[in-house]
């Protein structure tokens, strides 16, 4: 009988990852921490992908750190985006393809942004129909900051109630606490140490987790103690008795494997680490990764106790798109239950209404709903209107005494082309300053094991 892949199978499937790579060709793009352009990886690229789906389904695999800059918008404040590294954008495009078929069934027809099969002109048709019935009255939200304080306790929470294998859950949640971690504007600070330090000790505890997991489940057991059902591997089952002693023994096996690849991490963040602490630091920080590694949920669990957040989700990934709608689900299910005719594209939104007492229910409904999700509506950007005073959704502008909407008035470009060519100037020297000292920390090290084999 054929066995359906699981997401993460699917994710660390060559095929899947060369789908994956074309679409970042395809996409373009510049050279993230790592300084590996779209032609270097090319050049052997089966090998690289191949190494690269091993060290994920090993549990070796760790994110790069984010060239982050800021962005400003034609309309005021600044938009945080994030240019990964290679392998960052290959496997994160992989991932988007593996989950969100998980996804997409359970979302709900008022939302259109990032998802197939629709567009921006569906949305701003569904609001022309809402018109056309007699809704006059419009409650036009605007989410402040939406991307940059998504919780990430909610959404892996959400996330989980689908995603079932801890393999991939370790993944996304990776992803998500890599956050902005190299940005060539922002000062360094005492608060960034912390935060740096409490990332690689995460890293650590789910690569670890993850490379148990992947050791389980070739002994074909979940590591949730469930087994693998042969025919449908996404159904419910019973849980099944596992032995103590297979899970010892696949936690030493991971413990070796990562040992093996140890000096990767702190390679990874080598050219963080020298500019940030002092080797004896280093030192203490080397201790408190092990120590985290030993104990998986150790660092997580103390932020919880202690009641730190961590919150956002950086644009640029290829994941940030699902991630907001899977999170902004549960607000569309809310509003949807109550009878508001809403549509969202990502983080826009409208509400339309047949009159002004209902408009300012379905504003007080989204403000609370959101609050909920740990989210806040913008005071300055969200407003009561009707559609003969005017509206602007998604780059349409509504007619204002007949149901139609054309395009907006193409913008002055100009300015964000200027922007982005000052980030690529100010990100080269920083990220090949990284590369440079990455590598030498590779053949300092080289050359110590070297040394070392021949002493021994």
């Amino acid at each position: 009988m054929h066995k359906r892949l699981t997401p993460f199978d699917a994710l660390c499937d060559p095929n899947n990852l060369l789908k994956a790579w074309r679409t970042v060709r395809k996409s373009k793009g510049v050279a993230g921490i790592d300084q590996v352009s779209l032609a270097d990886y090319e050049r052997d690229l089966l090998a690289n992908l191949e190494t690269l789906a091993t060290r994920v389904r090993e549990g070796r695999y760790y994110p790069m750190p984010l060239l982050t800059f800021e962005l400003k918008k034609a309309n005021g404040g600044a938009r945080t985006v994030a240019i990964l590294a290679m392998e960052d954008r290959i496997l994160q495009r992989a991932a988007l393809e593996a989950n969100e078929p998980l996804f997409e069934p359970a979302f709900l027809n008022c939302s259109y942004g990032f998802r197939p099969q629709r567009s921006t002109a569906m949305a701003v048709q569904r609001v022309l129909d809402y018109r056309a019935a007699g809704d006059v009255y419009v409650v036009d939200g605007d989410i402040a900051d939406c991307f940059g304080t998504l919780d990430h306790r909610l959404l892996m929470q959400f996330i989980s109630a689908r995603v079932r294998d801890k393999r991939m859950l370790n993944l996304l949640q990776m992803w998500l606490d890599s956050g902005q971690t190299l940005s060539p504007t922002e000062a360094t600070t005492a608060a960034e140490q912390d935060s740096w330090a409490d990332r690689v000790s995460t890293f650590a505890a789910n690569s670890l987790d993850g490379a148990v997991s992947h050791l389980l489940a070739e002994r074909g057991v979940s590591s949730y103690g469930y087994a693998y059902p042969a025919d449908d591997l996404y159904a419910t089952t019973e849980p099944a008795d596992v032995k103590e002693a297979v899970k010892d023994a696949a936690r030493k096996e991971a413990y070796k494997r990562l040992g093996k690849d140890a000096a990767l991490l702190g390679l990874t963040y080598l050219a963080r680490v020298s500019r940030l602490v002092s080797p004896t630091t280093l030192a203490i920080t080397g201790a408190m990764v092990v120590a985290s590694a030993a104990y998986p949920y150790a660092a997580r669990k103390w932020r919880e106790r202690n009641g730190t957040r961590r919150i956002g989700a950086v644009q640029g990934g290829s994941l940030s798109p699902l991630f907001s709608n899977i999170y902004l689900h549960e607000f569309d299910l809310a509003l949807t239950k109550a009878g508001f005719h809403l549509v969202r594209f990502a983080d826009d939104w409208v509400i339309c209404c047949r009159d002004a007492h209902r408009a300012q229910k379905a504003l007080e409904f989204a403000t609370q709903k959101l609050a909920e999700l740990r989210l806040q509506v913008h005071p300055a950007k969200t407003r009561i209107t009707r559609f003969d005073e005017g509206l602007d959704f998604l780059g349409y502008r509504f007619a204002q005494f007949e149901n139609t909407a054309a395009p907006s008035a193409v913008k002055n470009t100009l300015p964000a082309l200027k922007a982005l060519a000052s980030v690529r100037a100010a990100v080269t020297p920083v990220a090949q300053q990284a590369a440079q000292q990455t590598r030498q920390g590779i053949a300092r090290w080289t050359e110590r094991m070297k040394r070392k084999g021949e002493s021994a």
